[in-house]
């Protein structure tokens, strides 16, 4: 039905394991639009205003995908575009925007968190693609 039919490999469950891994991105990135349309609709601007500036934004992501896919793969974060310390400075923007827009931005918390975590673990000027790291839970001893 996709269209872009791939054999991923002879295990019966990889199909599965792809769908939720890649259906991951869906519901966050729905909430931030979400999120943006209610708070362009607070200032009495329409959600559509958003589509096209939102569509380049998936652009940008589809683009460094293969970038962060290469640091993951390797296990190298130390050449960033982006480091996680960046990105956990700018939440506090999300924060403001929530209280300027008279929004609930609390579903930002857990990712915040996350990132707390990646500075504490070393991961401060480290590439955000390092996010993969502290999502990992550790190994249970034997």
């Amino acid at each position: 039905m996709g269209g872009d039919t791939v054999h991923l490999g002879d295990e019966p469950d990889l199909a599965a394991l792809y769908e939720m891994a890649v259906g991951g991105t869906l519901l966050p990135a729905l909430v931030g639009f979400f999120q943006g349309a209610a708070a362009v609709q607070a200032r009495g601007l329409k959600a559509s205003t958003l589509v096209r500036f939102t569509a380049k934004w998936f652009e940008m992501i589809n683009s460094v995908l293969p970038v962060f896919a290469r640091e993951i793969d390797s296990g190298d974060y130390t050449r960033p575009m982006s480091t996680v310390n960046l990105f956990l400075a700018g939440a506090v923007h999300d924060q403001n925007l929530g209280e300027e827009a008279n929004i609930d931005v609390t579903w930002h918390a857990p990712l915040r968190e996350l990132l707390k975590r990646a500075v504490e673990s070393g991961h401060g000027d480290h590439s955000i693609s390092a996010l993969t790291e502290v999502l990992k839970k550790p190994e249970p001893a034997a």
